[in-house]
């Protein structure tokens, strides 16, 4: 009987070690919607690309629009660049940090959310922090995206209060879900809107209604938000795909989503049983991690009523999913925070949402 307990004493602390010893994962259960099935069955289309442009800008997370015309990027070394209604690519400005969500106020001033330095605002000369990155002794962890309403709050997602930028693949095996979204309106003065999201991510409104929409990366969930309670109801479920930044397109009324990657079934069922995905991260330390899903350019054009009104997919290829999509000079614009230049197609030929 000695020998038996000794064997199950050494059993139950390898377990234990194994579970949550050094190098463990810090596992949530994280409990999702299946893909839809009429999305599914939607899938199979691909869409060739009108163009592929500048392949030696690397890292362009966002393409927003500006109030002079000229449509703005931000790289990963640190430059934002315009592209001028002639075609001309210029640098705009450097925020010496890792640039990621791009918005203008209403007064033309343009704020942006930098992964290693905070939320920032250019002040025509230089870089005025609002609300500076935890290493620079602020709150901000994982300062993503950003929109700026009417009244000029800004609505601002800080994806995790765990990983920071760089460190999302392991916020994904985790189920992490610290994000929150802020509302700041003025430098150093905010509220939290919401929290305990998982990895909140891109955000854009309605000028005409005040809506906000916003990514539940890690859930396949787009939100609906009001800017003043917070309060958020659900308005797609069950996407095919990761969804990362979101556009919102005031000529049709359609909320574009870039998905950088299809959904992992292995992957989703697991979040639903930590104990098991902390036993699975130990194989996965020795075996590296499993073939990821393919990753298309992806994007879906959803209706502020929660109907999948496009699904313009491309064709796939070894460069790395599209982070971004906006909607400009009628073409559809796809990059992505680890890929080269901007991929861009024709608009479907639907016009937008229907009335009603």
């Amino acid at each position: 009987m000695r020998i038996i307990a000794i064997i199950v004493a050494i059993l139950a602390l390898v377990l234990g070690l194994a579970l949550y010893g050094p190098g463990s994962i810090a596992a949530m259960r994280l409990d999702l919607s299946p893909t839809q099935d009429a999305l599914a069955a939607r899938m199979g289309e691909v869409i060739e690309p009108r163009r592929v442009e500048r392949t030696d800008l690397h890292g362009a997370e966002d393409v927003e629009p500006g109030p002079d015309g000229s449509l703005y990027t931000s790289l990963a070394d640190g430059r934002i660049m315009r592209r001028t209604p002639a075609g001309e690519w210029l640098e705009a400005m450097n925020t010496g940090g890792r640039p990621l969500g791009l918005a203008f106020g209403p007064d033309g001033d343009l704020f942006v959310a930098d992964a290693l330095r905070g939320l920032l605002r250019w002040d025509g000369q230089g870089w005025e922090v609002w609300l500076a990155d935890r290493s620079e002794g602020g709150p901000l962890v994982f300062t993503d995206d950003l929109t700026v309403m009417e009244d000029g709050r800004i609505i601002l997602t800080d994806a995790s209060l765990r990983h920071g930028y760089g460190d999302h693949m392991m916020s994904f095996l985790e189920a992490d879900q610290t994000g929150r979204i802020l509302s700041v309106t003025a430098p150093g003065e905010y509220s939290v809107l919401a929290e305990g999201l998982a990895f909140i991510n891109g955000v854009d409104h309605d000028p005409a209604t005040g809506t906000v929409y916003v990514n539940e990366t890690w859930a396949g969930r787009i939100w609906t938000l009001d800017p003043d309670s917070g309060a958020m109801a659900v308005l797609v479920d069950g996407l095919p795909g990761y969804p990362d930044n979101l556009d919102f397109d005031p000529q049709t009324g359609l909320i574009w989503s870039a998905l950088p990657s299809l959904r992992s079934e292995e992957l989703d069922t697991l979040h639903g049983k930590p104990l098991l995905k902390r036993l699975v991260w130990r194989l996965l330390q020795i075996n590296g991690l499993p073939d990821l899903p393919d990753r298309p350019p992806l994007a879906v054009g959803v209706t502020p009523q929660g109907e999948i009104r496009h699904i313009v997919q491309g064709p796939v290829s070894p460069a790395d999913g599209v982070t971004g999509v906006t909607v400009w000079n009628d073409e559809i614009w796809m990059s992505g925070l680890a890929r080269d230049g901007f991929t861009i197609f024709a608009i479907p030929g639907a016009a937008g949402p229907e009335e009603g």
